[in-house]
This record gives structure tokens, C-alpha cells and sequence, in this order.
């Protein structure tokens, strides 16, 4: 037997012998928890015998993201993007139901800021709305100057009528002037 096996016994042997104790100072109905705890960590002790950690173990599981189980289709991210289709930024959209675009002036209150873009004079304060109904994302236009227009998959590029929604799919792009947003 190796040391870290010998140890790994020795601490599960402490970890009763303090069970054992704080049953017998505090009794059955306090003292549970505290054993309980004691001979769970004798337990993970013998359980990583090799002196493998939760650490360690963590790290050779497989990643598994948050957006697991959602259905094909839905988007998850939204993206600032340059005249070349580049990214500029990415903003995380999963677990929210509404998203207001716009320019932050510290009077109001933008999920996503425009302020920094080249065209944010473009940009009213609460250009767009994002909303998250059904499974889907849909854009409403609640700026009554600048206006939002959508490009579908199909290549046609349509104009949001202020105070109307239109249902986004993963890969329209987004105008607000020239400024361009991707869902994904």
C-alpha cells in the first residue's frame, strides 16, 4: 500500500473517531450534521485515492455549456459587427427576455450600448427593443427618428414599422442606420 493510500486511511479513521465525538458531546439531533460531515470528507478521501482533487477531476470532465437543451434555432448571442463582418463585440442573450438597445447617457438604461460605435450619433438613446416570447427573439422599432431595419437569410433587407415587432431568426442582421447587429 502507498503512502497517500496509507494517509488517505488514516484521515477517513480521524474523520470517524470525530464523528464518533461530536455524537457523543452534542447528542444524536445536533451532533448528526457535524458527523455526517466527517465521514464525508473520510469518504472523499478514499474516493480520490491517488490524490486526484475535485480540481482536477473538474477539468477532465468534458465541458458542457449553460445553452445545452435548447432548441435548434435559437439564438443565444448578439454581435456588433464592422463593414467587413468582423466582430466588435458580443453580447450574452441566453436566460434574458428583453434586451433595449441604444446609447447609454446615465439618465436611462441600455442592455446594449452604442454609445462608442462610429455612428452612435445615429443611434437614439432607446433605439430598439429585444424581446424573448415563445421560443423565438423578435426586434421592435421604439425610435421614431432613426429607424431599424432587418436583413433576412433570404437577402431582402426590410424597414420595422415604429411600435412593430418582427420575429429575428439566428443569422439576421440587424441596421440601425449604418450601424449592423447579428443575432446568433
Amino acid at each position: 500500500m502507498n503512502l497517500k493510500r496509507k494517509i488517505n486511511y488514516g484521515i477517513m479513521a480521524l474523520c470517524i473517531v470525530i464523528a464518533i465525538f461530536a455524537l457523543a458531546q452534542m447528542g444524536w439531533t445536533a451532533g448528526f450534521i457535524w458527523a455526517a460531515a466527517a465521514i464525508l470528507i473520510g469518504l472523499i478521501h478514499l474516493a480520490f485515492p491517488e490524490g486526484k482533487d475535485i480540481l482536477q477531476m473538474k477539468q477532465e470532465l468534458p465541458e458542457f455549456s449553460h445553452k445545452m437543451g435548447l432548441p435548434d434555432g435559437t439564438a443565444t448571442e448578439l454581435a456588433l459587427l464592422n463593414e467587413e463582418g468582423e466582430d466588435l463585440a458580443i453580447w450574452d442573450i441566453y436566460g434574458k427576455n428583453g434586451i433595449v438597445i441604444g446609447r447609454d447617457t446615465g439618465e436611462n438604461s441600455v442592455t446594449v450600448d452604442l454609445g462608442n460605435t462610429v455612428y452612435a450619433g445615429m443611434i437614439d438613446v432607446e433605439h430598439a427593443v429585444l424581446n424573448f416570447f415563445n421560443g423565438a427573439w423578435y426586434i421592435e422599432d421604439i425610435s421614431e427618428k432613426n429607424g431599424v431595419s432587418i436583413k433576412k437569410s433570404d437577402g431582402k433587407k426590410y424597414k420595422i414599422s415604429y411600435g412593430k415587432s418582427c420575429r429575428l431568426e439566428p443569422e439576421d442582421m440587424i441596421f440601425l442606420g449604418p450601424t449592423r447587429l447579428q443575432i446568433r
